[in-house]
């Protein structure tokens, strides 16, 4: 399975909400919606990072890929850009997290000069966001479904260039 399938379910749920967000009066439903989309979104990344990680360490070799699954197996919540880089991707050698590092610059300043807003602010945002509905109950109020959509897109920006850095 590719990492980009991981990111169907989320993009259905995101389909299928556009159409219902706008007809609701309810503040409280909103946000429960917000929440629920923000936990399939996360959880798409951390399932996309995996699979990265998991094709890369096979094609190194077999071994490699067993020890990749034993450390990467409870990888959920550490998926902060700061953990991609330091804690998953360094483990493969500095080479990999300097790539990471500058495909990253690469999108980051793209988005930026196209007035498409910060992809590692947005991606960042969205792991708060989903932190805070998971352990708190809440969604934050400055945050809409626009924004939410925005950064979910961003976000799998941030899972193309963990893909890319990844490569032989």
């Amino acid at each position: 399975m590719s990492f980009e399938d991981r990111f169907s379910q989320a993009d259905d749920y995101l389909s299928h909400v556009d159409d219902v967000i706008i007809s609701l009066a309810d503040d409280f439903i909103v946000s429960r919606y917000l929440g629920f989309l923000a936990v399939s979104a996360v959880t798409a990344y951390e399932l996309a990072i995996k699979d990265v990680l998991y094709r890369f360490a096979d094609e190194k070799h077999r071994a490699l890929g067993e020890l990749a699954r034993s450390k990467f197996e409870r990888l959920n919540g550490q998926i902060k850009i700061k953990d991609i880089e330091d804690r998953h991707i360094s483990c493969f050698g500095k080479k990999y997290r300097e790539r990471f590092k500058r495909e990253l610059k690469i999108v980051e300043e793209e988005s930026l000069s196209n007035r498409l807003g910060s992809v590692r602010s947005s991606y960042g945002n969205l792991i708060v966001w989903r932190h805070q509905f998971v352990h708190q109950g809440t969604w934050p109020h400055t945050a809409t479904y626009n924004d939410l959509r925005n950064s979910y897109v961003h976000g799998k920006a941030v899972i193309r260039c963990v893909d890319k850095s990844m490569r032989r």
